[in-house]
């Protein structure tokens, strides 16, 4: 699946915190987040398994079950993932969404299962109300750019003109009762780069709940997801790392349960002549977004964390604000870019919160870690919107 961008990978944190936190030492065969523990965490360990999957490592923790039974079900949600990949992947040949993107351009359409229908049905939908901000038609675009490939290079107008026609969410011909998809031009290929992993994510919490496990964790590269009562402490305290600086956390937020996902460019750009290019691509513009290092996204479910990642940074903060409100239990926080490229030299002094813009339901649960006393504040949205001279 394409990178949605260098995602600024989550912390647990179960305990409040007041200050910067430093990572507790960790297995480092393990290429995921990192957690933060204390030691009254140590008092109640859960049992966590780590495997690759997706093109990602997948860190499953179960608290409040027997050895045996939480390794038994963190197999399950390990198989749910893989059944995903298996489904969505486009590194395989075999898999549903590749034969769908061969047979573009043909009168054959692909009858997708349940699991590759939901998907992309959501994936439209969203691309439908956020005017294209999310399109799961825009690997050609990637290509283009080099994105797909992993490295970035700015492609000649001729390029560029050559793949505007496979590109627009529009085009495809889905219908949702007997799942038949159609891609009308041969070159449209679909990528759920920046979305199936959310859905992943929570088909492993759906596999967990249905092996009795109570409480858990799952974090799949970077998109999160907690149910259940916390070991310690009435809510969940997450931290989040620094996409300034990947050996910090910046802030913690804290959750009764549901998903979180991060997108953000910084360490996941390229340039050329004297430019920065982010990998995040706009697909309304087909150009690199700019103007946002990171959003983080906290939602009901995987899926909508991860669907609306890509949305609520391409649309900028205040368009952004405005469509998050569009979704009940949704809250996002943003770092603007503020132009410096390189590491802070002080990490003590944390992240300035004039660059940080939180949705309003995150007051008194968002707070901004630093060693230093800071002052000022995160922005809130209705903050944003009156700037803008809207409230809507």
């Amino acid at each position: 699946m394409a990178r949605r961008g260098a995602a600024a990978a989550l912390l647990i944190v179960v305990a409040a915190c007041g200050h910067r936190s430093s990572p507790a030492p960790v297995d480092e065969s393990a290429m995921g987040p990192r957690f933060v523990s204390t030691d009254t965490v140590r008092d109640v360990p859960p049992v966590i398994r780590i495997s690759p999957v997706m093109g990602a490592q997948l860190r499953v923790s179960v608290w409040g079950a027997d050895t045996a039974r939480a390794i038994a079900a963190i197999e399950s949600a390990r198989a749910a993932v893989a059944r995903v990949d298996t489904l969505m992947s486009l590194a395989s040949p075999r898999s549903e969404l590749s034969a769908a993107n061969r047979r573009a351009g043909t009168d054959s359409a692909t009858v997708l299962s349940p699991w590759t229908a939901e998907v992309l049905a959501g994936a439209l939908r969203i691309a439908s109300e956020s005017g294209g901000a999310l399109d799961v038609t825009e690997a050609p675009v990637l290509d283009a750019w080099g994105i797909s490939a992993g490295r970035g290079a700015v492609p000649t107008q001729a390029r560029r003109d050559s793949v505007a026609s496979l590109v627009g969410w529009q085009k495809v011909r889905f219908d949702v009762s007997t799942r038949a998809l159609r891609l009308p031009l041969r070159g449209m290929r679909l990528d759920f780069g920046g979305i199936a992993r959310g859905y992943a994510v929570d088909r492993a919490v759906e596999a967990l709940r249905a092996a009795g496990v109570t409480q858990g964790l799952v974090d799949l590269g970077g998109n999160f997801r907690v149910f259940g009562a916390p070991p310690v402490g009435p809510r969940w305290m997450l931290g989040l790392k620094d996409p300034r600086d990947d050996d910090e956390v910046f802030a913690s937020v804290a959750v009764d349960s549901g998903a979180i996902s991060m997108s953000g460019d910084y360490g996941a750009f390229f340039e050329a002549g004297g430019a920065r290019y982010s990998h995040i691509i706009d697909p309304r513009t087909r150009q690199p977004a700019a103007g946002i290092v990171s959003v983080t996204v906290i939602a009901p479910s995987g899926v909508l964390a991860d669907a609306l990642a890509r949305p609520l940074y391409v649309l900028g903060i205040a368009d952004g604000c405005r469509y998050a409100r569009r979704h009940p239990g949704v809250d996002a926080i943003w770092v603007r870019d503020n132009g410096e490229r390189e590491e802070k030299e002080d990490a003590d002094e944390g992240m300035d919160p004039e660059l940080v813009v939180i949705t309003d339901g995150l007051q008194g649960r968002f707070e901004l870690l630093s060693e230093e006393p800071q002052e000022g504040r995160p922005t809130t949205c209705s903050e944003v919107l009156a700037q803008a001279g809207t409230s809507r």
